[in-house]
């Protein structure tokens, strides 16, 4: 073998081979492989969209359950007046007036005693003193949401305006005036308990959806429902006050003795 034969061979020894070129998966094919993966471990983002939007859901459900509370007062308040419109004994009007004092103050308690996270949908106030919505962002760009709008269920002006029993429901002008007053507020607490359900039923669907996504992690509220009451005198009303029915059994009991009914 010539020199140059031996030169030529040694330079084609000394060369490195290069690793064969990999083909390169379709855009397509790389999409599928991430979502199966993020189905098998559990989206993080899903879950943590998942727990803000629980926690504003928390915050509707607090309302919701007040709303209801203020509904059944409401209700005996109605009952309350319509049997005070039933005699024309004044001690009775006065009895069922003082109930009824009662039931407006419960409404208030149960009002004010319905924040969540901080927030309350429905003292009338704007929440964190600026804003007139809870805004709850459905995905994580912003381009989906809910606006949760506070109304006003107090008992005063701007709100269900009900008025108090200032003659004791002695004159039959004010118990009239009453008793449209109250039925003008159930309606209007009736439309913004629907409304408010129907953005709960909107929401929870979005967290069914997120917790499909999210796999096994798990998708909680970082408050429990109702959970700004610092203990459990926050959410008294007070001591349990005579209902309608518990006023006329005490109205025949006195009768039976024929004993005056007290006027307060």
């Amino acid at each position: 073998m010539g020199i140059v034969s031996l030169l030529l061979g040694s330079s084609k020894k000394k060369k490195k081979r290069r690793p064969p070129t990999k083909p390169r998966a379709p855009r397509s094919a790389v999409a599928r492989a991430l979502r199966h993966t993020a189905a098998g471990a559990g989206s993080r983002s899903a879950a943590e969209l998942g727990q803000r939007i629980a926690t504003s859901l928390s915050t509707i459900e607090t309302a919701v359950l007040a709303i209801d509370t203020v509904g059944e007062r409401l209700r005996e308040a109605l009952d309350l007046v319509h049997a005070a419109m039933a005699t024309e004994d004044p001690g009775h009007r006065a009895l069922f007036a003082g109930r009824y004092d009662d039931l407006r103050a419960e409404i208030d308690a149960a009002v004010g005693s319905a924040s969540h996270n901080r927030i309350n949908l429905i003292n009338g106030r704007l929440i964190g003193g600026k804003h007139q919505a809870l805004d709850i962002e459905l995905n994580e760009d912003g381009r989906a949401g809910v606006a949760v709008h506070v109304v006003n269920l107090t008992t005063g002006a701007g709100g269900l305006e009900l008025s108090p029993p200032r003659s004791g429901f002695a004159e039959d002008e004010e118990l009239s005036l009453i008793a449209g007053e109250i039925t003008a507020a159930q309606t209007l607490v009736t439309q913004v308990s629907e409304r408010f359900l129907d953005h709960a039923a909107l929401i929870a669907d979005r967290l069914a959806r997120l917790q499909s996504a999210a796999g096994p992690r798990s998708i909680e509220p970082e408050l429990p429902t109702g959970a700004d009451a610092a203990s459990p005198e926050d959410d008294d009303l007070g001591p349990i006050e005579l209902g309608i029915t518990e006023i006329e059994h005490r109205l025949r009991l006195l009768a039976e003795r024929d004993e005056p009914v007290p006027a307060d």
